[in-house]
């Protein structure tokens, strides 16, 4: 069972995002909070905390902003995933970098907030089209980070273990593609997050398209 929080200072809103969950097996809200500290304060009590945390951006007392950075650095195997109307640029590039897994607008079908969950769930990561075509378009006008010197570091294996995670690959997948077991994919990758200083796959992805390190 997935244990899903939905974080939005808007009753309505959440309800009919529970509403989304009703006929999911595998799937539950086990926590819904109207603001980041409300949310906060409720995990320090739970016993089976959330995988998956739905978060707006504008929220009353503490924002999705604040919110996430927190949770990156208290509770970083939570996955974020942001729900919210905001889809300006300057928006969608901050959430990304702060190493969100997942980020959706409030006009997204049911299907793909289901999608965008199984997806950071396996994956780690979930970017549609549309929030894709904005990342490159902002990282072309922002420029590389220069990472050549991080770069230099990567063992060749761990560059096809990193173009792999680009693919959507899992890491089971990975594994059965280059003839090595699960623990060694999950190495490399652990490898990849320490050595390119980024907090997740979602980071990784980011880097290496912004950087070329992959082309796919």
């Amino acid at each position: 069972m997935i244990h899903i929080a939905i974080v939005d200072d808007h009753l309505l809103f959440r309800e009919g995002v529970k509403a989304i969950f009703q006929d999911e097996k595998e799937m539950e809200i086990n926590i819904e909070a109207s603001n980041g500290q409300e949310f906060l304060d409720a995990l320090k009590s739970m016993d089976t905390k959330p995988e998956v945390v739905l978060l707006d951006i504008r929220m009353p007392v503490l924002d999705g902003y604040e919110t996430a950075k927190l949770l990156l650095e208290h509770y970083p195997e939570m996955k974020i995933i942001i729900l919210t109307m905001h889809q300006e640029e300057r928006h969608i590039l901050r959430m990304i970098e702060l190493g969100v897994n997942g980020y959706l607008m409030k006009n997204a079908s049911p299907d793909e907030v289901i999608e965008c969950i199984e997806s950071v769930m396996e994956h780690d990561y979930y970017f549609n089209n549309k929030i894709t075509k904005i990342m490159r378009k902002v990282m072309m006008y922002k420029g590389k980070k220069r990472v050549d010197h991080m770069i230099h570091d990567l063992t060749e294996r761990e560059i096809e273990v990193l173009e792999l995670i680009c693919k959507e690959f899992t890491a089971k997948e990975i594994g059965e593609k280059l003839f090595i077991s699960f623990r060694t994919v999950e190495g490399h990758r652990k490898n990849l997050l320490s050595k390119l200083n980024v907090r997740n796959t979602a980071g990784l992805v980011v880097l290496a398209l912004k950087n070329e390190i992959v082309k796919i």
